[in-house]
């Protein structure tokens, strides 16, 4: 079967747990980090506290993906 796409990303590593993809074809950033219980469970896991601006996670965007 022939390869009908292939997704060129860039992935910037920011400090914490946040990241930010540059998709190639689009203008717009897509910010990926920790909100809510995601952020409790990593701060109590390391035992620190996870400051900065919350930012959806990994997770929900393949959810929201998947749910389309």
């Amino acid at each position: 079967m022939p390869v009908v796409h292939t997704s060129r990303i860039r992935v910037e590593k920011h400090e914490g747990a946040r990241r930010t993809a540059h998709i190639e074809g689009f203008a717009e950033e897509v910010h990926f980090g920790i909100h809510g219980g995601i952020r409790h469970f990593y701060q109590n896991k390391y035992g620190r506290d996870l400051s900065g601006p919350e930012y959806p996670a990994t997770l929900d965007y393949i959810i929201a993906g998947v749910a389309g």
